[in-house]
């Protein structure tokens, strides 16, 4: 059976991502595997207790917490398979690694983690692993409820090959049938008129795929030229916000894209939350 990778820091934050893993696992007759890292960095555990006999307390309190947590999610999924296991390592060099291994077909994981920074909009530990992840990852926003029926998928677009190929990868993993909304953001000084041709056109490559219902486009321009504030990110919220959009679909030729949400010059767009689960195409 194909399993799902499910990283967990033993948080609230990671249960409500593997919550919807398992829900996933559910519909599409997965398991899961949940692992744990237990480092200062990427623990959930108080520094201090990390200290004196490390390792020891490490592996006991990791494996105590970890047979609670899991027990706790497999009482609401009786019938789904979970696994699980820790290992000592830093969280952005060890669950790639793990990844690697045969049967994991995603990874999924939530935004932030036990210890984030609250304004930051896609946690650090969680770009790290999309940047490395040798197979697709879900990211699921920190949200008590989000539905795991998925309608339809909005695909970030700026009409590249490998937006196909994340696409494929969706609906191999998923599957099943959905309708696509190609979502793209054009610049002020393109015409309306070109930037509607080139999609239209992009859009006969998506209706290729028999999984695809049928598909849609949702355009618009940047708020304005301003090297000190990408606007991008927040034409984007807008658009997937106000629109029946289940999970955003990121290519890897899009993946600098959210790097650029970590920076300084962006620090407004980091606070508009997309409320919505994230599939980022695997690193190649």
């Amino acid at each position: 059976m194909k399993k799902i990778l499910v990283p967990t820091d033993f948080s609230e934050n990671a249960f409500l991502a593997a919550r919807y893993a398992a829900e996933m696992a559910k519909k599409h007759q997965y398991s899961l595997h949940i692992i744990h890292f237990y480092t200062a960095v990427s623990s959930g555990f108080d520094e201090n207790e990390l200290e004196g006999e490390r390792v020891q307390s490490d592996v006991l309190k990791a494996d105590l917490t970890m047979k609670e947590w899991v027990h706790r999610l497999q009482d609401q999924y009786p019938d789904t398979p979970i696994s699980y296991h820790n290992d000592r390592g830093l969280l952005e060099e060890a669950l790639p690694k793990e990844a690697k291994k045969e049967d994991y077909v995603a990874i999924a994981m939530g935004t932030t983690g036990a210890s984030a920074n609250k304004n930051i909009f896609w946690g650090s530990n969680t770009a790290l692993i999309v940047a490395k992840s040798p197979i697709p990852v879900i990211v699921i926003p920190n949200i008590e409820y989000i539905p795991t029926v998925i309608k339809k998928a909005g695909l970030l677009t700026n009409f590249k090959q490998e937006e196909l190929t994340t696409l494929q990868e969706f609906v191999h993993i998923f599957k099943q049938e959905i309708d696509v909304a190609l979502i793209h953001v054009y610049k002020e000084s393109e015409k309306v008129a070109s930037v509607n041709n080139r999609i239209d056109s992009w859009a006969f490559n998506v209706d290729e795929f028999s999984a695809v219902r049928q598909t849609n486009k949702l355009i618009a321009p940047t708020l304005k030229e301003d090297k000190n504030q990408d606007t991008i990110p927040e034409v984007l919220s807008t658009l997937i916000d106000t629109q029946d959009i289940d999970i955003i679909l990121v290519s890897k030729t899009r993946k600098t894209f959210f790097e650029r949400l970590f920076t300084s010059s962006v620090s407004k767009a980091m606070t508009l939350k997309l409320q919505k689960p994230a599939f980022f195409g695997k690193t190649i």
